[in-house]
């Protein structure tokens, strides 16, 4: 089993005191090489539990297990080992005053530390790093080997979103996390991010979770289409099932949520 979670609980204060507690006993598998679509309305759970098993939240109760390796107890940069992560903001997964090779050159050397990195010595790439990262964009069919000491700052939205795709696959993680990694895109760019990652998911055989508010996304992308409601699961569907959800079937479920 690839991700197993058992018993999570989580919950936090709202405004006046009182507690909401969104998980409770929540359980999930996903099978290795799984590539796992998440729904729901806003405030149903579905971001917090990526920051739960990236580690950026605390567990108060329950087991996270990669690989039968126990997670919880672990501080998120130590799972950023083998976890790999994109954001929904462009500007988040980067770092924009250094060029493309020097930002993958960067994820690759936090790939493969187990402590936390503190500092930018020792990431500049050489003349054989620049090549090879050349190449790998190329072998992707990623337009921006010819921008490689390009700095990332200068790069479009979408641009910018492709490298931290890239990034966050370069060390192969054993899983990946994508948050709404589209919302922010233009309709465009959002088609081409996507075809990406399905090229990365599908290449790398990465189990992934991907959290997304669309609808065509969550239909036409991935092998498990999940919906969660307030911290539970109001859904479930995989092959056949999947496959003969329509717009209006899901539209349904979510109610009265706003949906994209």
């Amino acid at each position: 089993m690839s991700l197993q979670i058992e018993g999570l609980c989580w919950g936090h204060s709202q405004p006046g005191g009182s507690w909401r507690q969104l998980f409770k006993d929540f359980k999930l598998e996903c099978p290795p090489a799984q590539f796992l679509v998440l729904i729901g309305s806003n405030g149903s759970g579905k971001s917090t539990l990526l920051n739960l098993i990236a580690g950026s939240l605390t567990l108060q109760a329950g087991s996270l297990r990669l690989n039968s390796r126990p997670l919880q107890h672990l501080k998120d940069y130590r799972r950023a080992r083998w976890i790999g992560r994109v954001m929904q903001n462009p500007l988040d997964g980067t770092a924009p005053g250094l060029t493309i090779a020097e930002n993958l050159r960067l994820a690759e050397s936090r790939r493969r530390s187990p402590f936390r990195w503190q500092g930018l010595l020792g990431i500049r790439p050489n003349k054989l790093d620049v090549l090879r990262f050349q190449e790998l964009l190329e072998s992707l069919e990623v337009p921006l080997a010819d921008r490689i000491n390009t700095p990332v700052g200068q790069l479009s939205g979408g641009q910018r979103q492709t490298i931290s795709l890239v990034m966050a696959t370069l060390a192969e993680p054993e899983l990946l996390l994508l948050d709404e990694h589209t919302a922010a895109l233009d309709p465009k760019a959002e088609a081409r991010v996507m075809q990406l990652t399905e090229r990365l998911v599908r290449q790398l055989r990465t189990t992934t979770l991907m959290v997304t508010h669309s609808l065509e996304q969550a239909l036409n992308h991935g092998d498990r289409l999940l919906m969660l409601h307030e911290g539970s699961v109001r859904g479930d569907w995989s092959g056949a099932e999947k496959a003969d959800l329509s717009h209006t079937n899901l539209r349904e479920l979510y109610g009265s949520a706003k949906v994209s």
